[in-house]
């Protein structure tokens, strides 16, 4: 007598990334095009994090599509601004973080 099989639908959508690096003025730049167009307080979310008041933030906003996360690690500064046409990730050590955004 045959057994029942249960099947599960997945679906696998791969991603070509391209990895860049980017000088300091390209994460104050995208940070300052986020605050300008969004109306958002990056600094003090920042600064938060720096700070060590929080570990992470993250939100995101419908009209313009946008979303932001930040995460402070052990020895970095994680930051990922997506927008309704790219992703940017930025990996920045601690110490240069605090000297960048900061400054």
């Amino acid at each position: 007598m045959p057994q029942s099989v249960h099947l599960s639908k997945v679906s696998i959508q791969r991603v070509v990334g391209e990895t860049n690096y980017a000088s300091d003025d390209a994460l104050l730049e995208s940070l300052s095009t986020m605050r300008a167009s969004q109306g958002i307080s990056i600094d003090k979310y920042i600064g938060d994090l720096l700070k060590g008041t929080v570990d992470a933030i993250s939100f995101t906003k419908d009209d313009p599509y946008c979303y932001f996360s930040a995460r402070r690690m052990t020895s970095s500064l994680s930051i990922t601004i997506k927008d309704a046409t790219r992703i940017i990730d930025f990996s920045v050590p601690l110490l240069d973080a605090e000297k960048i955004l900061t400054a």
